[in-house]
């Protein structure tokens, strides 16, 4: 059996990931081996993959299929949630040599052309890691090291439409994990001595509205059991800090010595374009909330992120997102090109943004010191 796990929410993932898929036909070769196919990818696209001879989808959602699979003794309900990947240098390898494409268009063309060879991975990561050495040690700074987080995934699907997802449909409606099983991930995490920890969702900032909860009781949850430890939260949907605003941001005021960064994704700068791609805010309310954060604490990192070239974008759009970008310092903002997905509301929206204008606006965003993804 060969599983390979898929990602098909951006057009490069899906890419990678059928290459996955034919690295693992190449590698069965004459073999019965059974090729398992789980992600999200099978909901989102399996066209591409509808040829390929002894293929089981076992999408997102789904993983209990894996009971009649392997004939479990355990069955999958009972398995823990997976938190951490340190222990898997390959798995380690391939994450913290992708984030070097961010800084080298050169190094981003070659790593998709050797991101499987467990080799490439092994010497790009020593290779950077001595480089960096070497650099600190020149000005007089102490090395950094890599520190694995504990992840803890706090809920499954989202409560948003938008327009440009397709994920959507593979993970569906929000269903939150019952805040003890999260807590007893956390104390799972201080018990092994981790020290960062990562909370994961489709979007953490809805988390608890189903379980009548919420990511403000979750964040006074862990810190009311430990004090020394680094919180991560990803991708919190700005609506949910407005909405949660006299709730919410006292308990991240408090508590942010031990919040370490916070990931709020604004897309974009333009109300119309928000409103377009089905995102329940306006702009302003998510920069004068994200502003009290900065002013009243700190200590926390604000990231961001943005989509540029969205059917009906204009030019006067784009520099109000350029804008937003610039507004609080951000410490990291993050840039996506649009582009249609299957099964995505925004593929049939007229007035799309041709991929040259795409490039210039990207282009233009890199100069001011964002970062461009795939």
């Amino acid at each position: 059996m060969i599983i390979v796990a898929t990602c098909g929410v951006v057009e490069l993932n899906e890419e990678n990931s059928l290459r996955a898929i034919h690295e693992a036909v190449a590698r069965r070769g004459n073999k019965n081996s059974l090729i398992v196919v789980t992600g999200c990818l099978p909901l989102i696209n399996a066209g591409p993959m509808s040829d390929i001879r002894d293929c089981v989808f076992v999408p997102t959602g789904q993983l209990e299929k894996f009971d009649e699979l392997i004939n479990a003794i355990t069955p999958f309900e009972e398995v823990e949630y997976p938190d951490s990947i340190a222990d898997n240098p390959d798995i380690v390898n391939y994450l913290v040599a992708r984030s070097f494409c961010r800084k080298s268009k050169l190094y981003k063309r070659i790593f998709y052309k050797f991101f499987m060879n467990g080799k490439f991975l092994e010497y790009s990561v020593r290779g950077k890691s001595l480089y960096e050495k070497i650099k600190s040690l020149a000005k007089g700074n102490k090395p950094q090291t890599f520190i694995p987080y504990y992840n803890i995934k706090i809920a499954d699907g989202c409560l948003s439409q938008c327009a440009f997802c397709a994920t959507k449909y593979a993970t569906g409606t929000l269903r939150s994990r019952p805040l003890e099983d999260v807590f007893h991930d956390f104390k799972k995490g201080i018990d092994k001595g981790y020290k960062t920890f990562q909370l994961i969702a489709e979007d953490t900032g809805c988390y608890g509205k189903d379980i009548n909860s919420s990511l403000a009781e979750l964040i006074k949850s862990l810190c009311s059991y430990a004090e020394d430890f680094n919180l991560i939260i990803i991708d919190c949907n700005p609506q949910w800090l407005i909405e949660d605003r006299d709730t919410l941001l006292p308990v991240i005021v408090r508590h942010q010595e031990n919040i370490k960064e916070l990931f709020v994704p604004l897309q974009s700068g333009s109300n119309s374009v928000l409103e377009s791609m089905k995102r329940e805010y306006k702009a302003q309310d998510a920069l004068d909330t994200l502003k009290e954060i900065n002013e009243r604490a700190p200590e926390i990192a604000l990231r961001t992120s943005l989509l540029i070239g969205f059917p009906g974008e204009t030019e006067e759009d784009f520099q109000l997102s350029r804008k937003a970008a610039k507004a609080l310092g951000f410490a990291e903002v993050t840039v996506n090109r649009y582009e249609d997905r299957p099964k995505a509301v925004s593929s049939s929206l007229p007035q799309k943004v041709d991929s040259a204008t795409i490039e210039k606006r990207a282009a233009v965003l890199s100069e001011d010191g964002c970062y461009i993804l795939s």
